[in-house]
């Protein structure tokens, strides 16, 4: 198949609208919207396994919004993000070895994510996600609307 498409000079000038600012900070209801398997690239834990997800928002003003995190696979000074992630998911997470599950099984499922704004590299907004929640059901009509659970936490 065969696509035609034509250009307009005002939009070969064009650099785009769409600017995606940060969520605010807040606890989310979200899904697992992506998995990647992939190594830590350097540091002290460099050829490690973790996961890059991509959680999207379920709900509220924000919803099909995506935050990122990395899930370490491996135990280290940010193991319990690991075992955050896997609790918040449902599975059963006790002491000793855990068997982590295929990503495919992990593909859809529901968690809350609490989010903050860091800064990124050259200084400019961005979310971060500092923890898991299982995912809160039945949350006040109003702060729902908003996509947001406002916490008292501190980042």
């Amino acid at each position: 198949m065969s696509y035609t498409l034509k250009f307009s000079d005002d939009v070969l000038e064009s650099k785009g609208t769409g600017t995606l600012e940060p969520v605010p900070a807040g606890s989310y209801n979200a899904t697992v919207f992506d998995i990647k398997e992939e190594t830590v690239r350097s540091g002290p834990n460099e050829g490690k396994p973790r996961f890059n997800v991509q959680f999207r928002i379920s709900e509220g003003q924000y919803e099909n919004r995506r935050v990122f995190s990395y899930v370490p696979l491996y135990v280290a000074n940010d193991a319990w993000k690991a075992a955050a992630f896997f609790k918040s998911l449902g599975y059963d997470v006790k002491a000793g070895n855990f068997k982590v599950p295929e990503t495919a099984d992990i593909l859809g499922k529901s968690i809350g994510v609490r989010v903050k704004v860091g800064a990124g590299i050259n200084g400019e907004a961005r979310n971060e996600v500092g923890g898991f929640d299982k995912p809160t059901a039945g949350t006040d009509a109003l702060v729902a609307s908003l996509g947001a659970v406002p916490t008292e936490e501190t980042w």
